[in-house]
């Protein structure tokens, strides 16, 4: 059999249908995606840092008055209830000072009402027995220094009355030797010898009443100065009973509140002191330690300035927290509670944010769905303080207007160059 062949040559002509429909599929597919970026949803959303914490902040311990710890019956982390004993303060001390301070606090009573009596203040009666003697004994040392005075007072005073009559004497005595000088009956010599025994007697006399002055000026000064040095001593003893009466109110409240307790049920935290510590008094700088309470947590977060418009109460977020990657981990649902009416201020910010935050910031309040992040069957709980990532959808933009809103920023930027 002879092989079959052509016996006239035979002409292809190409089909226009492929490229029709490559040309109709382009353009139906470009329609498709202008129709798509004009209605197609963009979903805008914010990432925001935060941390988790409970609905009451930390309460900070502090000591009621200061002393020494002598026990701490709780440990870091610990679990306590209203009421549990945190630790207990070293009483020694305090018993002793309670004690010393009330012998030095009688004693300076004791002679403050003395003094009152002596400056003429207080009655004699109201006096006990002892203050009674004490009053004896220093009215005594009192009066022999006024009799010592006065009775220089009263030998000064005799002297003068004798120089006087002496005086009187005298000048009778140079009459008479002037009368006889007058008669030739004396010399000179004895008229002028009297009356040199007159000039002296005078001059006695007047040194003698500066003297008396002197003394009785004294004698004044002397009651004066005794009253104001009273009056001094009993200004001193009344500080030093008021110092004394703070020093046993303290020590007694130290006695009183010799075991510190906790106020409110939570978690200790930040435990600063062990047995041996000395503690100040209401020192906030320093608590002892910290409770954490032990309501349900919330996340704080910060919103930026620019996705505060589109933030509001009620609005879903979605929580992953940094201890549990969200490659392993779900996300925890959460809704926003509250929203802060005013932004932070610089050093809030500093604090809270770090150096590299830019802008305005709020802070805002997420409540959790759940207090635990379920993985498989497992629960995993939360706690107080973990690092977290909310992610909260501001609103649904077009894709085409997300083109477009590139362009007007590049447009208003080369606008501000120019």
């Amino acid at each position: 059999m002879e092989p079959w062949s052509f016996n006239q040559p035979v002409l292809l002509n190409k089909t226009r249908h492929a490229s029709s429909v490559l040309v109709w599929t382009l353009v139906g597919a470009t329609g498709l995606t202008t129709l798509w970026a004009f209605w197609a949803p963009l979903p805008e959303t914010v990432m925001v840092q935060g941390k988790l914490q409970p609905l009451r902040p930390a309460q900070a311990v502090t000591a009621p008055v200061a002393g020494v710890v002598d026990q701490v019956t709780v440990k870091e982390g610990q679990q306590v209830q209203a009421g549990t004993v945190l630790l207990h303060f070293d009483t020694q001390k305090a018993t002793a000072q309670r004690d010393a301070g009330r012998i030095s606090l009688a004693s300076l009573e004791r002679q403050f009402k003395v003094n009152q009596v002596l400056l003429g203040e207080g009655l004699q009666n109201a006096l006990t027995p002892e203050e009674r003697e004490l009053y004896r004994n220093q009215e005594q040392e009192q009066r022999g220094r006024q009799s010592s005075e006065a009775a220089s007072l009263a030998r000064s005073q005799v002297r003068i009355q004798g120089l006087e009559r002496s005086i009187a004497t005298a000048e009778t005595v140079a009459e008479r030797y002037q009368q006889l000088l007058q008669a030739g009956a004396s010399s000179e010599l004895q008229v002028l010898s009297a009356r040199e025994r007159l000039a002296q007697l005078q001059s006695d006399l007047e040194a003698e009443r500066r003297d008396e002055q002197r003394l009785s000026a004294n004698q004044a000064a002397g009651i004066a100065s005794r009253n104001v040095s009273l009056r001094k001593e009993n200004e001193r003893l009344r500080q030093q009973m008021q110092v004394l009466r703070r020093q046993i109110s303290e020590a007694e409240l130290l006695l009183e509140s010799s075991s510190l307790t906790a106020s409110t049920d939570g978690v200790v935290f930040d435990l600063q002191v062990r047995p041996g510590s000395v503690v100040q008094r209401g020192d906030s700088n320093r608590p002892l330690l910290r409770i954490v309470p032990t309501d349900p947590l919330q996340a704080k977060v910060y919103l930026p300035n620019s996705a505060i418009g589109f933030v509001q109460i009620g609005q879903r977020a979605d929580i992953s927290l940094i201890a549990f990657p969200a490659g392993d981990f779900s996300d925890l649902p959460a809704t926003v509670q509250r929203i802060g009416s005013d932004a932070l201020t610089p050093e809030q910010q500093r604090r809270e944010l770090g150096l590299d935050a830019q802008g305005l910031h709020f802070p805002a309040v997420l409540k959790l769905s759940s207090q635990t992040l379920q993985v498989g069957r497992r629960s995993l709980p939360l706690q107080a303080g973990m690092s977290l990532t909310a992610s909260l959808h501001l609103r649904d933009r077009r894709f085409i207007s997300a083109i477009t809103g590139l362009f007007d920023d590049k447009r208003r930027s080369l606008e501000r160059l120019r």
